[in-house]
């Protein structure tokens, strides 16, 4: 056990003493209130009114009901913290936990002089007991645990002035049983049964709904709090494969960003030794052209509005040299259609956008004995069309309306590629489209606009 549990437990057998003396202590701090129910007894024979006694059983069974209360919770922390429960089965805590209540309350009668009720009493401590295991259990809360224990002494408690119960030993101690001579002397018996019965069965319910408020609240918060973890979770999980996706954007920026820096090298290494000006000039043109093309690259990493005017078959080539043509498990069948248009896109960012897509076909389950992929880019009416057909075992229609959600996934991956891939095709005003059968394979069809269709375009 840790330390900081050690003083927890300490605290808590600490507060158990402390409850425990309260309740062996206030008979002697609430006399004041005995004599005046002694008195109501009395005014209520005297002026023939059984108001009075009503109003003597409730102060009565007020006073037993927090004085067993703190007896009871009293007794749970010093049972409940001690090293003896971890070695006890639960109905022999139960057992030493009703024996120890039973001890408590006849200490406190033989010092106060109080008689007790045993009967009603312990039935309501065998009440609260089992609504205790629940509640505390569930909660982990005293102070909850408290309202209820007093809900279920106080109705108890009015058991013991209910004339209907005398036979059963209940209501025998000297406070209860002079209410009910009284009251039978005022001819009043039906009125403490009714009175009786009013507030017993109101509180015992009372009771048992307090308990499930408390119970169904303690569940609403733990569930919030897993959602919360999960949800945490989560956002780790988008953020760990944004950074990989990042990462990878960066890695094939630099990868692409190898050519023209080794031509830009040699070309300098030619301008050292060559004394032709027209093969200088040639030489500087090129190194020029290298220079943008890295410029280029670098903006459309880093400003993610940033288009280009390219032919769309650039756009193809730097995707195709992206795919893993050497796995043998994968075949790809390139269809490049013929008078391809020119387009205006950020060529980075829209060919992640399709790696993404051919790398869902890849990951695909599949039935087949290898995965066969199609990617086809063809020239259509104000645009281009790339078209991903895959052979896998297709998209079921209930989870078809949930691919676009970010963190949805059926192959198991971090369901950021779609939303991903969508996100960047309408930010280059292009459009994308999934038709799917289960069984039947995938078709991801991108429409991006002509150089000329884009409303973007300045001319």
């Amino acid at each position: 056990m840790e330390k900081n549990d050690v003083k927890h437990y300490k605290l808590f057998m600490l507060g158990g003493i402390l409850l425990i003396i309260i309740g062996l202590i206030f008979p002697f701090i609430s006399q004041t209130t005995w004599f005046n129910i002694i008195f109501k007894i009395r005014k209520a024979i005297h002026v023939g009114d059984s108001g009075h006694l009503i109003l003597a059983a409730a102060n009565m069974s007020f006073l037993y009901a927090v004085q067993s209360t703190s007896l009871f919770l009293g007794a749970i922390l010093v049972i409940y913290y001690t090293d003896l429960k971890p070695t006890l089965s639960k109905f022999k805590t139960s057992v030493i936990f009703v024996l120890a209540i039973i001890f408590l309350n006849v200490a406190n009668s033989m010092l106060s002089n109080l008689p007790w009720e045993p009967v009603s009493t312990i039935l309501a401590l065998i009440i609260a007991l089992l609504i205790f295991e629940k509640l505390y259990g569930e909660t982990n809360s005293l102070l909850q645990v408290s309202i209820v224990s007093i809900q279920v002494f106080f109705a108890f408690q009015w058991l013991n002035i209910m004339p209907l119960f005398s036979s059963y030993y209940i209501g025998q101690s000297d406070i209860p049983f002079s209410i009910k001579i009284a009251g039978l002397y005022l001819q009043a018996g039906s009125v403490l049964n009714f009175t009786g019965f009013a507030f017993f069965l109101p509180f015992i319910v009372s009771a048992f709904i307090t308990t499930t408020l408390f119970i169904s609240y303690s569940q609403n918060i733990h569930m919030m709090k897993e959602n919360y973890e999960k949800e945490r979770e989560i956002q780790n999980m988008k953020a760990k494969e944004l950074q990989s996706r990042i990462y990878k954007e960066v890695n094939s920026l630099v990868h692409d960003l190898k050519t023209p820096l080794v031509t830009i090298r040699g070309l300098n290494s030619l301008l050292a030794v060559s004394k032709d000006q027209g093969k200088l000039a040639e030489y500087s043109g090129r190194i020029d052209n290298s220079v943008g093309k890295m410029t280029e690259m670098i903006s459309s990493f880093l400003y993610e509005a940033s288009r280009q005017k390219l032919q769309a078959i650039e756009l193809i080539s730097y995707i195709r040299a992206q795919l893993p043509l050497e796995d043998d498990t994968i075949k790809f069948d390139i269809k490049i259609g013929d008078s391809l248009p020119n387009i205006y896109v950020n060529k980075v960012r829209m060919a992640r956008a399709v790696i993404n897509i051919l790398e869902n076909a890849i990951l695909a389950p599949c039935k087949h004995s290898y995965k066969y992929i199609i990617f086809e880019a063809k020239s259509v009416d104000n645009g281009l069309h790339l078209v991903v057909q895959d052979n896998g075992t297709g998209i079921k229609e209930e989870d078809f309306s949930r691919i676009w959600e970010v963190g949805f996934s059926t192959n198991n991956t971090s369901g950021l590629g779609l939303p991903f891939a969508k996100q960047i095709i309408e930010d280059n005003e292009g459009t994308i489209d999934i038709l799917s059968e289960a069984g039947q394979g995938t078709v991801v069809t991108i429409f991006l606009p002509s150089i000329y269709s884009s409303s973007e375009v300045e001319y």
